[in-house]
This record gives C-alpha cells, sequence and structure tokens, in this order.
C-alpha cells in the first residue's frame, strides 16, 4: 500500500456516511451491501459469481493477511485458487488492511491482488457501527467514493448481478466419463465442478437460458449465482419440463431457490441474507447439526413448497428453509454451498449422494 492515505467514504443509500480510506483500484463505485460474517479467503470469496456486483463488507479485522495466491490453473483447466476468473464484486469495505503477506503461497499483497483487478476498496471504517445499520435498516445499495472521482449513481448497481453476466456463454464439457450432468450456469463456483467430477462423470456446462431438455443427460445440477432468482424465467421454464423425467436434480446455494421456484413454490428477498462460513443446519433426517457455508439473499417460503415436496434442513438460527427434497430425494436442493469453500465442507456427502444417484439411474444404494 502506498504510504499516503487517500481519503474515502462509504455512502448508503438512507443517506448515512462512513469516512475511511481507499485502497486497491482508487474508483468510485456502487452495488448492493452484503454484510458476509466469518473469517473467509477473501480471494475466493470475492471471485464467488454470487458476490457479483455487490459491495462485499468483510467486519472481521485484518482481512487479506494471508495476500493472494497464484493464479494457478488446475487440470480441468480451472482457476486453483478462485471461484471464477475474476473479482466479481464491485468493492470491498474492511475496517483494517495489512501491509504484509502471511502466507507461504501468496504472491502478491491482498490490496495489490484488489488493484489488478480493478476494484476499489475502502477501511479504516466504523465496520461494527456499519453491520449494525445493515442489520437495522436490511440490506441497501451503497456507494463508494474516493476522493474527488466522479460520483455515482445509485441506479448503477442495478443490472450487473444477473445469472446473465456470470454465465458461460455456450457449453463447456469437463470430463470424459460415461455417465452425464447438465450444470446449469447460473453463476458456477469451480469448487462445485471438481465437486461433481469423477472418472466415471462428465459435466456439461450450460448456459443458464440454455434448453437441455430433450437431450440425453443422467441428471441435472443448478449451481447459485448473484442477484434475484425471479429473473431467471428461462431457467425455470427448461427446468419445469425436465422435472417431468424421472432424472437425479440436486440444487445448491441460489440455485435451489431457483429449482424451487421452478417447481411452484414462492421465494422471497431475506432482509439481510445469509452469507456467512458458520451457519448452522438442522438435518431433519437424522437430527445432525451441520455447520455450513451460505452466500444467498433469497429464500423460500416452506408452505409454498408443492404437494410431494418436503423440507430437509432447516436454519438452527432463524428457523428458516435450508432445504428440500422430492421424489424419495429424487430431486433435492440445499440454501448452502456443501463444498465450503471458503467454510466448511462438513456436508460435502451431498454431492457425493447426487452422483451416486446418478451412476445408478436414479436409484438409491
Amino acid at each position: 500500500m502506498p504510504q499516503r492515505k487517500k481519503n474515502a467514504r462509504i455512502l448508503l443509500e438512507d443517506g448515512t456516511e462512513f469516512e475511511g480510506y481507499a485502497f486497491g483500484h482508487e474508483k468510485s463505485a456502487a452495488g448492493e451491501l452484503t454484510v458476509f460474517t466469518g473469517q473467509p479467503d477473501p480471494v475466493r470469496l470475492l471471485t464467488d459469481p454470487a458476490v457479483r456486483g455487490t459491495i462485499v463488507l468483510l467486519p472481521q479485522p485484518l482481512t487479506g493477511a494471508t495476500g493472494a495466491p497464484p493464479n494457478e490453473m488446475d487440470e480441468f483447466n480451472l482457476e486453483r485458487f478462485q471461484e471464477s476468473p475474476a473479482c466479481q464484486a464491485a468493492g470491498l469495505i474492511t475496517s483494517l488492511v495489512p501491509t504484509e503477506v502471511f502466507h507461504y503461497q501468496a504472491k502478491k499483497t491482498f490490496p495489490r491482488w484488489l488493484k489488478t483487478q480493478q476494484i476499489p476498496g475502502i477501511y479504516g471504517v466504523d465496520t461494527r457501527a456499519l453491520v449494525q445499520r445493515v442489520m437495522m435498516r436490511g440490506t441497501m445499495r451503497a456507494k463508494i467514493l474516493v476522493g474527488e472521482n466522479r460520483d455515482v449513481s445509485f441506479a448503477a448497481a442495478q443490472g450487473h448481478n444477473q445469472s446473465s453476466h456470470v454465465s458461460v456463454k455456450s457449453p463447456v464439457s469437463y470430463g470424459t466419463g460415461k455417465r452425464k450432468i447438465i450444470l446449469v450456469d447460473c453463476g458456477t463456483r469451480n469448487s462445485v465442478i471438481r465437486a461433481l467430477l469423477a472418472p466415471d462423470i462428465t459435466v456439461l456446462r450450460v448456459p443458464y437460458s440454455y434448453d437441455y431438455s430433450a437431450g440425453n443427460y443422467d441428471g441435472i445440477f443448478i449451481a447459485g449465482g448473484p442477484g434475484d432468482p425471479t429473473t431467471c424465467e428461462k431457467t425455470c421454464a427448461v427446468l419445469r419440463k425436465a422435472l417431468a423425467r424421472d432424472t437425479p436434480v440436486f440444487a445448491t446455494g441460489q440455485g435451489a431457490v431457483i429449482l424451487a421456484l421452478a417447481a411452484g413454490a414462492t421465494p422471497y428477498r431475506m432482509a439481510c441474507g445469509h452469507r456467512s462460513t458458520s451457519v448452522p443446519c438442522i438435518n431433519l433426517e437424522n437430527g445432525r447439526c451441520y455447520i455450513t457455508a451460505q452466500n444467498h439473499g433469497y429464500g423460500i417460503r416452506d408452505d409454498s413448497l408443492p404437494v410431494g415436496w418436503y423440507p430437509t434442513f432447516l436454519n438452527n438460527a432463524d428457523n428458516s428453509l435450508e432445504g428440500f427434497a422430492a421424489k424419495k430425494g429424487l430431486i433435492s436442493g440445499v440454501f448452502f454451498n456443501p463444498e465450503g469453500n471458503p467454510g466448511p465442507d462438513d456436508t460435502a456427502f451431498l454431492h457425493e449422494s447426487f452422483v451416486s444417484l446418478v451412476r445408478n439411474g436414479g436409484l438409491s444404494e
């Protein structure tokens, strides 16, 4: 970070203003303000398509102390240490920014990485007061204003956080297995693709509006993403036709909201969303509590689930619906990310169960 501190401020839609200092790319930006609690890997979090177009508030201290890892690709040509090719957030707010790196894999400091991604940040903010404001008023739009840079409109926060901005433009295939999973890309994370791949599995990643209903496949996975899931009308229309087949279907994160929406359930916008690395969820089948990673702003009203659909997980903090199933588990969805990254992978067995259903033609072992 430079020695000179450049003044910056965060302006909320309700007129509240907080002062701090700029870091990263020194420009102004607008976006929906989201609060992410826990201790996430900031590079993974900010490259998650679920935060597309948002200004992310990380209230925990020393954000980015581990620096930024190398931009390596794995055997599937996916970014090894990121969830997508580039930073998806519109901006970042934190209390402190380390000027040194404390991780053996780091190739550059976190502020330097943010600058190369052309994303503005603001630090030195009273994040405690800011979190309290958001929790009291609910999610709202915000602006990061840096120095004398040109002001931006709150309206600039609209339209850039939809699935069309993060979905692939044409189908992409991973693996060479005999069993094929259609991965509907409404905002796919790299960790999801890795969780589905196996020697006998091929994952075909398709655009969010792609019509695969008449094709040959052994399973469908709906990946979560950013923005308002009710804007994914084409995704729901195709999925509605596919649900008539006896094929395994699994969805995670906001993808589960889209799955339930396609089945006729009623979504709602949450006041602040579930965005954390440590959300407790109760498995209604065995009563066990799992710590989950979550990053979504919409939920499903449990009393709106269609006939034959039933809850499978409940949030242990606010009792909201966290999972559902139908057709004896052939169709299921959870609002958390079983693979973690960032966060725990305590529920990674859900991916394994889905892949097992795909292998066995929809039959449970």
